[in-house]
């Protein structure tokens, strides 16, 4: 029971904690503003998103997979092993999201028809998959941008930016959206919420790469 061992790993740890509980309100808001459009798009919305979770998770599931390299290089302070990693990591999420994206974009009407045998389910499913698809094939480097914050031991930063697609930027856009196109901007929050995530997490790793960097030269010197 050693503090300095303990309080890392609770910390990094809080991270997935604090992700799946917002992910979970984010949904209930989800929910209730689609079901004042009807069960319909209830159903829709949940058969697309079972599809998009195809891209998602396989995204999560390779970011997580290197993780302890990335971790491992950094804490024995090869960083150019730790960027190669990272690199080769980059092209393989945009890679396997590509390949993935296209694959469902393809099949869309057979991958939500598989869930529900109703036409305007399946119609408006049609439509929903196209929009979560929008982000697929770069969807895993938002991943990566968590995995490189939360490997370095950037726990702070790592949980803001597990946040954002989860909620902290989610809900604005999803009530944003909601307010001024109605059922197309709900549509449409996934994606743009994706770049916007994206876009926030790519900046917060530089800034902390730009220390990291400058940390681990001082040290060499």
């Amino acid at each position: 029971m050693n503090k300095e061992v303990i309080v890392p790993i609770v910390t990094l740890g809080l991270l997935l904690a604090c992700s799946t509980i917002m992910m979970s309100i984010s949904h209930m808001f989800m929910n209730h503003i689609l079901a004042g459009y009807g069960s319909v798009t209830v159903a829709a919305s949940g058969v697309a998103g079972k599809v998009s979770m195809v891209v998602s998770m396989t995204a999560m599931g390779l970011c997580m997979g290197l993780q302890p390299a990335v971790s491992y290089s950094c804490g024995s302070g090869e960083l150019k092993r730790m960027y190669q990693i990272i690199r080769n990591l980059g092209i393989m999420t945009v890679i396997a999201g590509s390949l993935m994206t296209a694959g469902c974009l393809l099949g869309k009407g057979s991958l939500v028809a598989a869930f529900i045998k109703h036409e305007e389910v399946i119609a408006l499913g049609e439509k929903m998959v196209v929009a979560s698809m929008l982000m697929g094939p770069f969807y895993g480097l938002y991943q990566l941008c968590t995995t490189f914050l939360q490997s370095t031991g950037k726990a702070s930063y790592a949980t803001v930016v597990a946040l954002l697609d989860k909620g902290l930027i989610y809900l604005p856009v999803l009530f944003g959206l909601n307010a001024l196109s109605g059922l197309n901007g709900v549509i449409y929050t996934a994606p743009l919420t994706d770049m916007l995530s994206l876009l926030a997490g790519a900046v917060l790793c530089f800034k902390w790469n730009k220390k990291l960097s400058g940390s681990f030269n001082c040290q060499s010197s």
